[in-house]
């Protein structure tokens, strides 16, 4: 678990915090300026091939998400070093922004959850690919990476 706090103007996402209490780390970032963790900057990996990537994958809680990621985590565990589940998608995107994850991706998640961290991985030199779920009032499919592996979904 964390605390995800983010600051949205005009549909744009101005600042992000996400804190890990039992860790007690804290990335925060501002539009336009480098992500931080404990107050340095950080950066997501630099890792192209996606048989060595360590990933996320987001199960969340309801049938209907839990479902519709079964098939992404298939699809993903054979292709890639590890799948890791940590049950966070904001803690999934600051590792993302720090490195220790390559990617993250979950189908069914709602903005509040990857907000913070979106504005984080792009800060640190990532990339995050959001599409609304037509089939899923109000979730979305996220894909979130360092920018340079091709997740090939």
């Amino acid at each position: 678990f964390c605390v995800s706090i983010a600051l949205r103007l005009r549909n744009e996402i101005m600042v992000g915090v996400i804190y890990d209490p039992i860790r007690q780390e804290m990335w925060s970032g501002q539009k336009g300026e480098s992500s931080k963790l404990n107050g340095h900057p950080c950066h997501v990996s630099e890792r192209a091939d996606l048989a060595e990537a360590v990933i996320s994958i987001g199960l969340a809680k309801t049938g209907e998400t839990i479902n519709a990621n079964f098939p992404l985590l298939e699809q993903m565990i054979h292709r890639v070093r590890k799948c890791r589940v940590l049950g966070s998608a904001a803690l999934d995107m600051a590792y993302v922004a720090c490195g220790r994850f390559d990617a993250y991706v979950e189908t069914g998640i709602s903005l509040w959850d990857i907000a913070a961290g979106w504005l984080l991985i792009e800060n640190a030199g990532g990339t995050v690919d959001l599409r609304p779920r037509p089939d899923m009032k109000g979730k979305y499919s996220i894909r979130a990476s360092n920018g340079v592996i091709d997740l090939k979904l």
